[in-house]
């Protein structure tokens, strides 16, 4: 079998934040600056929609949400892992008060594919081409849309098609040869290329900085939000004491929330696990302090109880 171009996923968090005061409301929500993402009237046909990568954090500074962040004609949408709508509309609307922004869950209303970059024109215009019979609809949040991810790197986009055009798709994939894998595929996929995934690796139990997604996620000259006072304090005093990073390990008999030791004292745990070979495997998983430097080492056993060495990677 070739190896897979498309990635189909069983679901995901979509929530339409709308309103002349949502990007108030969102910028008052998330760690990135969304108000710098570009104005967009209608969405774009032949180029993915860009976004940012955003967490969302209650008053302490915890993340209640870990997203993909888009404009939309009405406002933005925010996509991630599946499990995180009703937290994020919910505290949407414990902070709005007065303003005109109204949060809604779309998780049901969407089929979700991660497509090679390269194929993801082709495949839009012919599932629009499939859908062309189809009653016209005044919902354009409901259009089949692309957008730049990068749950697997830059060669891969995600789309985004109404569930009734799910089988107009599979159809499309079959007649162009073109293998599909799973999700659990693409959750392989995504710890080789180390994105952390929220409700699998991360939960409203972190703080942002212990994802390690800093550079890509998180503005620390956006101004005020709810959480920023802890944020800006431990990227001052730089004291956060756990972190996701990257694991090779010389095994593949490993299974998720197996502990790493270092002399005696529990220095880590896995939390997605992907085998490369009979022999290997990489991992996303927590480090304590003393193992975030690229080339620590630290000892697990597998599931069938036989040791293996962990190695941090950049």
């Amino acid at each position: 079998m070739n190896t897979p171009l498309i990635y189909q996923l069983n679901s995901l968090s979509v929530v339409d934040l709308d309103g002349s005061e949502a990007t108030q409301i969102l910028h008052n929500l998330t760690t990135n600056d969304i108000q710098s993402l570009p104005a967009i009237d209608t969405p774009a046909e032949t180029v993915p929609t860009i976004g940012c990568e955003s967490f969302i954090t209650d008053v302490r500074g915890k993340t209640l949400g870990h997203v993909q962040v888009y404009r939309t004609a009405t406002g933005f949408r925010l996509i991630g892992a599946i499990g995180q709508s009703q937290a994020i509309v919910d505290h949407a609307d414990k902070y709005t008060i007065r303003e005109d922004a109204m949060p809604s869950i779309r998780d049901d209303a969407f089929a979700a594919w991660v497509v090679e970059r390269k194929s993801a024109i082709s495949t839009k215009q012919a599932l629009q081409t499939a859908n062309a019979t189809a009653p016209e609809t005044d919902d354009s949040q409901s259009a089949v849309s692309l957008y730049d991810i990068q749950w697997l790197g830059d060669e891969f986009v995600l789309l985004l098609a109404p569930v009734s055009l799910s089988q107009s798709l599979l159809d499309h994939f079959a007649k162009s040869d073109t293998d599909v894998a799973d999700e659990d595929a693409f959750h392989g996929a995504r710890t080789g290329t180390g994105f952390p995934w929220y409700g699998i690796d991360l939960s409203n139990k972190n703080l942002p900085q212990e994802a390690d997604r800093d550079a890509t996620a998180i503005s620390f000259t956006k101004g005020c939000y709810l959480g920023q006072e802890t944020v800006a304090r431990l990227d001052a005093l730089g004291q956060v004491q756990k972190k996701l990073v990257r694991w090779s390990l010389d095994a593949a008999n490993v299974i998720a929330g197996t502990e790493l030791s270092h002399e005696d004292k529990v220095v880590g745990r896995l939390t997605s696990i992907a085998a490369e070979s009979p022999g290997r495997a990489s991992a996303i998983g927590v480090a304590r302090r003393s193992h975030f430097d690229a080339g620590s080492t630290a000892t697990g056993k597998t599931a069938d109880g036989v040791p293996f060495v962990a190695t941090v990677l950049e």
